[in-house]
Order: C-alpha cells, then sequence, then structure tokens
C-alpha cells in the first residue's frame, strides 16, 4: 500500500503530516516506510529526511534518495548545482522501497506542479506510478482557493486524490470552523485529518478513526466503523 503526500503549497505541514502518519502505523504494527524521492534545502543536512530516518531509526538514504543545497524546486536546484536527476533512477528507488514496505508513504516537494526536472511534475511523477495522493493543506483564511485549484489540478493531470488533511488549526482564525467543509463540498474530496497547530507537533497523535478510513480508501481490510474500544 502506497500514499503519495502533496501539498497546497510548501510550508503547508506535509512533514508534520507524514511523520504523524508514519509514527500511527509504527503504533498499530504495520511495516511502514517512508521516502522523499528529493530534498531541496539540505544544507547541509536535509531536515525532512533526518526527522523520519530519526523515527524509523534507518539510514538517510533509506528515506531519501537525491538532496540539493539549495531551497529551491527540484528542476531548478539541478540547473544552479550541476547534478541531474534521473527519472528511470527514481523509479528504481520507489520500486524496491515499495517491495520492502507494508504501507509506503513518499513525500513530495512543495505542490503537484512543481518540476522535479524539465516540465515533468510531480503530478506526472504521481500518475505515472499510478500513488494515490493526500493533499496537506493550512486551515487558515486563503485554503479554499488553494485547495480547490490543486484538487482540479489533480484531476487534470490523472492524479487519484483521496482526501486532505487540514493543518495548524488556531482556534482564532474564524474561517477554519467552515473551511473544510466547504472544500470537500467543492472538491468532492473528504477532509480526513483536522491537524492542530503545535510547537511540539511530534508529540501529537492522528485520529484513529481517520487512519483507519485513510486505509479503507486506500484499499486495505481495516473497516473504518470498527468499534476501536
Amino acid at each position: 500500500m502506497v500514499l503519495f503526500v502533496t501539498g497546497t503549497n510548501t510550508g503547508v505541514g506535509k512533514t508534520v503530516f507524514s511523520y504523524l502518519l508514519v509514527k500511527a502505523l509504527l503504533e498499530k504494527g504495520v511495516k511502514v516506510g517512508y521516502w522523499k524521492p528529493v530534498e531541496t534545502g539540505a544544507d547541509p543536512f536535509p531536515p525532512d529526511a533526518t526527522l523520519l530516518s530519526e523515527l524509523l531509526k534507518v539510514p538517510l538514504e533509506e528515506v531519501v534518495s537525491a538532496t540539493f543545497r539549495l531551497p529551491l524546486a527540484p528542476a531548478v536546484a539541478q540547473k544552479y548545482e550541476g547534478k541531474k536527476l534521473d527519472l528511470s533512477f527514481l523509479k528504481e528507488e520507489f520500486e524496491r522501497r515499495k517491495e520492502r514496505y507494508d504501507f509506503l508513504v513518499v513525500e513530495g516537494a512543495g505542490g503537484l506542479a512543481v518540476p522535479i526536472f524539465g516540465d515533468y511534475t510531480y503530478a506526472d511523477f504521481a500518475r505515472e506510478l499510478k500513488l494515490p495522493t493526500l493533499v496537506v493543506a493550512d486551515a487558515r483564511l486563503g485554503t479554499i482557493n488553494c485547495s480547490y485549484l490543486t484538487a482540479a489540478f489533480a484531476r487534470q493531470k490523472g492524479v487519484e486524490a483521496v482526501g486532505f488533511a487540514f493543518n495548524n488549526f488556531t482556534g482564532v482564525d474564524p474561517s477554519e470552523k467552515d473551511n473544510p467543509s466547504v472544500v470537500a463540498a467543492l472538491t468532492g474530496l473528504p477532509v480526513l485529518f483536522r491537524i492542530p497547530r503545535s510547537r511540539d507537533w511530534k508529540r501529537l497523535k492522528l485520529e484513529p478513526i481517520a487512519v483507519e478510513k485513510l486505509l479503507f480508501l486506500l484499499g486495505g481490510k481495516e473497516n473504518p466503523y470498527r468499534p476501536t474500544g
């Protein structure tokens, strides 16, 4: 089972969600892995991959395949740093991990329209590898537009979006109350996860029923309506 995690923008919490999902699956006893095909802004270490490698207790090279120092889109970072990515290499890296784990979380960079090389985007990558995709969005004012556009672009590109995770609920922004229901109505996709803003976010836990629903949507055997007590 595989899930591709994308976002409506950079900095909306893709790694926070990925970390919490991996942690939840580990607690369920699932043989779970995490993979970030490309991480930029690795100066000197890749921050996202480092977090997940520590959680999973695996070497960095197990969770990230290519890194770039500059915090740019992968296609742009390659131009400045003189390194070239190879699609066949990334596909091989994916297949190797897919066979190794029962559940693989794949995290993109930025959003679906971010180019990996040339005009080849993460949307193309997700479609080509047939990756069910969850969109992480910020809960704040403005998320309706960003979320709707991301869902529309996913459909246009043939990406199978399964739902949203809304991050950074503050309890202060009045738009937070209705944003999830409006986005769900506009896109036809469920908002599966609601994650509060927290400085100590590593201690947060995803709602168990939401994890069950995600597994159900991905075709697993878990029943989202199974009693949890």
